[in-house]
């Protein structure tokens, strides 16, 4: 397991966490199965506390929902067909985009500082570019592209 900072911010490595559990769920939807966090995370190869903060967070955005007790866990709160990569991606509400170590390699140094501007106006087209299409993409599509190959 990759030791990631359980702190309040989430980073791009969520994002990643998060599409695989939800992948992990959707997958086990189908016999009404509800999976607790830390087997979520021993699937994901993260923290189990990691893994309940970026679940919280998809709880939140009514994208799961977790239930207390012995037959507890998460479960996808709606079909995975209606889950878009962009729901999950604001749902996290990252502090940084995804493509922030451009910005991190122009900040030192006479070029660096004077191509910020360039980066900048870089990372918001490709932002918006990520955002369309994850808009198209939705956990079902993952879901099938991991599980239907392996059959």
């Amino acid at each position: 397991m990759k030791n990631e900072k359980c702190g309040g911010a989430a980073t791009p490595r969520w994002f990643g966490y998060a599409l695989q559990s939800l992948v992990y769920l959707a997958h086990h939807a189908e016999n009404d199965v509800r999976c607790p966090s830390g087997e979520i995370a021993t699937k994901v190869c993260t923290e189990a506390t990691l893994m309940r903060r970026i679940l919280a967070r998809l709880a939140r955005a009514n994208i799961v929902e977790a239930r207390e007790g012995r037959d507890g866990g998460y479960f996808l709160r709606k079909p995975p067909e209606t889950i878009t990569l962009a729901e999950v991606y604001r749902a996290l509400e990252m502090t940084e985009p995804l493509c922030t170590g451009l910005m991190d390699t122009a900040s030192d140094g006479m070029i660096g500082m004077e191509i910020k501007g360039a980066f900048s106006g870089i990372m918001k087209e490709t932002e918006q570019l990520m955002m369309t299409l994850l808009e198209k993409r939705t956990v079902a599509d993952l879901v099938k592209e991991v599980y239907e190959v392996k059959k």
